[in-house]
């Protein structure tokens, strides 16, 4: 839940740099899929025709462009690795993947001119000449792109009757997403007012959890708007932030209250002794049942770790459909399917307790910080924070020593956890010597490269 209430007030510009950025052009291979996801979103949603042209518009030149969470496609296995096997190559990506033919051996004359040419200037190398062009594939459905339309569409919605919408069109994403930040900096500076106190008649408790109880929020009490301030004062998130303080209407409020109203949101909200709100979570209301929108925890992050249980034990009760969901994964939670084939009967668990080892790792593929709570992690799941994520290796409590030396041997020293930044002496060797040396399958290698880390327990 975003966290910048609307104002009466024409918006600030945006920073200097986002009212310059340009849209950066890049090969995405299925850019038209990417639009169309996008253009469905849009039409589920029920966005005006002026929202759902500047998302097929401003938004898709930025994912194209700038969204960080793309696979580089450099041949068919490439292609078939991110897009999935049953998705046929198009022609004219196959055709750009071949390798180039091998050059003929240089005649005499082509030598002399090539001579000539590199006097004006540094001649390419045959091998910058052979490098093969990179394209990209976006997953349509990313999660965190998700994520990102809905805050943007979120933003862009309070601003309805304001300049801003009147020049819609004219906001790139970048400065749209500029004008977000800045208006959360100055929520921050003033979370402190607009403080509403609760009288907690529009709530209606749930669950008892293992750290206090669930409430619902009643949608069709006349209170509704006040406890949905009182949430917002403490959770400093925009559910109850309104426009107007003393109405308590307009802004981000009024979304989420008209929705709790019409029925076609329902908003939940753990809270301890003392009335202290701890989660927020809301619940969009579909034919099929309940789908979750967000969960969010103070200052819109995720949940600490010492409330997943009671989450967990709200995702069972209800239950939502289970689905993956950027707000659950974050915090540790995710629904296992129970099989491959049929993604909707499973169970909501921790992810640490996760069967499937093809499932954990794509859960973790972009939710590395959870690696912390394994106590133990399986080796592939190491291998892969190496790989994409190496700046995470320190959260591991062990470490495999295959991965160590692998780590040792690929990151620079001041890159490395402090667990692999200093070798046990017996293995660096005494001060003025080589280092020990080991032998492994006929491959000369330093023993302090495989000494196990600082810490780890031995065999």
């Amino acid at each position: 839940m975003p966290i910048p209430p609307p104002s009466t007030n024409p918006p600030p510009p945006a920073s200097a740099a986002a009212a310059t950025a340009v849209y950066l052009p890049r090969d995405v291979v299925n850019a038209p899929e990417v639009k169309a996801a996008i253009a469905r979103r849009s039409a589920e949603r029920g966005d005006d025709a002026d929202m759902a042209a500047w998302l097929l518009n401003h938004f898709f030149r930025w994912a194209i462009g700038s969204f960080d969470n793309v696979l580089p496609v450099q041949s068919v296995a490439d292609y078939l690795a991110a897009a999935g096997p049953d998705k046929p190559m198009p022609e004219w990506l196959a055709k750009q993947l071949q390798p180039p033919p091998r050059a003929a051996a240089p005649t005499a004359t082509a030598s002399a001119q090539d001579k000539d040419k590199s006097k004006g200037g540094k001649a390419e190398s045959p091998a910058a000449e052979a490098r093969p062009k990179t394209f990209y594939y976006l997953d349509p459905e990313h999660l965190l792109l998700v994520d990102r339309e809905r805050m943007l569409v979120e933003f862009l919605r309070s601003r309805r009757g304001t300049r801003l919408a009147q020049k819609l069109q004219r906001i790139t994403c970048f400065m749209a997403m500029a004008m977000w930040e800045q208006e959360h900096q100055r929520m921050q500076a003033k979370r402190n007012k607009g403080w509403v106190p609760s009288s907690g008649l529009a709530l209606k408790e749930l669950l008892r959890t293992p750290n206090g109880v669930i409430f619902e929020f009643v949608g069709s009490h006349a209170a509704l708007r006040e406890e949905m301030a009182y949430e917002s004062f403490h959770m400093q998130h925009c559910l109850g932030q309104f426009a107007n303080i003393k109405k308590l209407n307009g802004g981000y409020g009024e979304q989420y209250a008209t929705a709790a109203q019409n029925g076609r949101l329902r908003l939940f909200t753990l809270r301890s002794a003392g009335n202290l709100p701890h989660v927020t979570i809301s619940l969009e209301v579909h034919a099929d049942g309940l789908r979750v929108d967000q969960i969010k925890g103070k200052q819109n992050r995720h949940p600490v770790r010492k409330y997943a249980d009671d989450v967990l034990q709200f995702l069972r009760t209800l239950p939502p459909r289970g689905e993956r969901h950027s707000d659950c994964e974050g915090m540790g939670l995710v629904f296992e399917p129970e099989t491959a084939d049929d993604a909707t009967r499973g169970q909501w668990k921790f992810v640490t307790d996760v069967q499937s080892p093809d499932f954990l790792l794509s859960v973790m593929s972009g939710n590395f910080h959870l690696i912390e709570h394994f106590e133990q992690p399986p080796p592939a799941l190491q291998w892969l924070l190496l790989r994409i994520a190496p700046h995470e290796l320190a959260r591991l409590r062990q470490m495999d020593v295959a991965v160590a030396a692998a780590a040792r041997l690929t990151l620079p020293a001041n890159r490395l956890p402090p667990s692999l930044q200093a070798a046990p002496a017996d293995a660096a060797g005494a001060p003025g010597t080589s280092a020990a040396m080991m032998e492994i399958e006929g491959i000369s290698l330093s023993a302090a490269v495989c000494a196990p880390p600082l810490g780890a327990a031995s065999p």
